[in-house]
């Protein structure tokens, strides 16, 4: 699997809380300081830089970071982050320091930070206090950080590694996939709306890229009702790290009425007799699952010199 790898700087806590939230969403990864780097992580394979914007420039930390290090981060997928009071100002930034050392970024942002005065080390202190008196601002806390905007960037750099990732061919994936799910009748099924959260262990039938699970009902379907999105988990039992297999799907359900010639074609599948259904002193429930994008992770893809991570989108 390709690892991420966070590098920041800073005196004050924000870039380290930005780096550590990346790291989380985009793993497996590590995070580190720029004066905690070591050579051996230059195996990474996805690199994420980050720094704060002091008077109006990058962490001078970070700057001598990417002047040392521009060589090999150059062949390297690479993005970076600010945390800062003016984003507009920081986005620039950034873009100076792409330029100044040749690094052809994926991607940049600049994100909100925090000042807190009393936490400044003397010489910050005077230095902000100019700088807020230059540009009109009240000598006052601050605090722009936005962890809703911070998860979001962290989530666009996951999908830009998965960007990076040696595929299998589209077709040969597929078939692998569809034998995985047809080998497994079981799954977890994950519904939600707002606080509530449900996972279910439930039985199920796969046919033309939709799922199909049949219910007595239960507390799964208030979620159900008012949010049609869910995620599907199906696998293997963990026998080493050497054997993987497992996927997560996401896709959007729906509830078949009994009426419907789909309800009964579904019926007739999985070798049941409608009649006998409609006898039973409850109702049964189809719940069909439409299948948006599947991540399947399988060791055997190393066999076939493809990352053990694959992602098919429907």
């Amino acid at each position: 699997m390709l690892k991420t790898l966070v590098v920041y700087s800073g005196k004050y806590n924000t870039t380290e809380e930005v780096a550590k939230t990346i790291s989380l969403i985009t793993g497996p990864s590590r995070y580190c300081t720029v004066d905690n780097f070591k050579e051996e992580y230059r195996d990474f394979d996805f690199v994420v830089l980050g720094a704060p914007i002091y008077e109006e420039k990058v962490d001078p930390a970070m700057v001598e970071f990417v002047k040392e290090n521009s060589t090999w981060l150059a062949k390297k997928a690479v993005a970076a982050y600010c945390t800062c009071l003016d984003t507009n100002g920081g986005l620039r930034e950034l873009n100076n320091l792409a330029f100044d050392y040749q690094i052809n970024f994926l991607t940049l942002k600049a994100l909100g930070g925090r000042l807190i005065l009393d936490k400044l080390d003397s010489e910050d202190k005077v230095a902000i206090e100019e700088f807020l008196e230059l540009v009109k601002l009240p000598h006052q806390d601050m605090d722009f950080y936005n962890e809703e905007e911070v998860i979001k960037f962290a989530l666009k750099l996951k999908e830009l590694k998965e960007e990076l990732l040696s595929k299998l061919d589209d077709e040969k994936l597929l078939v692998m996939v569809e034998e995985f799910i047809n080998s497994h009748n079981t799954c977890c099924l994950a519904t939600c709306h707002n606080g509530t959260v449900r996972s279910t262990p439930i039985e199920y039938n796969y046919r033309n890229k939709n799922l199909y699970l049949l219910s007595e009902g239960g507390e799964k379907f208030s979620n159900l009702l008012l949010n049609e999105n869910v995620s599907v988990s199906i696998y293997d039992s963990f026998k080493g790290m050497n054997s993987l297999a497992g996927m997560q799907i996401t896709g959007k359900a729906t509830i078949i009425a009994e009426t419907s010639e789909e309800y009964e074609e579904v019926i007739e599948m999985k070798g049941l007799n409608l009649e006998s259904l409609k006898r039973l002193p409850v109702n049964i429930n189809l719940i069909k699952i439409q299948v948006d994008r599947i991540e399947f992770l399988f060791s055997k893809f190393k066999e076939m010199n493809a990352d053990t991570r694959q992602i098919v989108n429907y």
